[in-house]
């Protein structure tokens, strides 16, 4: 899994990516972890270069793919 620190967002510690399972994995400030599936590699790819990485979760991950707490 690729792991990216997202250090300086007020809600995401930090989300990470494996290709060949297709899985977003990310973790929260507040301790929760979150699986999103079937997740093409272009949308962890745009997450890496938003501004805003929470923005850009609650706008092209929630709601779009299937997830689960871990």
């Amino acid at each position: 899994m690729i792991w990216i620190d997202a250090s300086g967002s007020s809600n995401i510690s930090r989300f990470g990516y494996d290709a060949g399972r297709r899985l977003l994995r990310v973790d929260f400030l507040n301790g929760t972890t979150y699986d999103y599936f079937d997740v093409p590699e272009q949308v962890f790819d745009g997450m890496k270069g938003a501004t805003s990485r929470g923005g850009y979760l609650a706008q092209q991950v929630k709601g779009r793919f299937r997830y689960a707490r871990t």
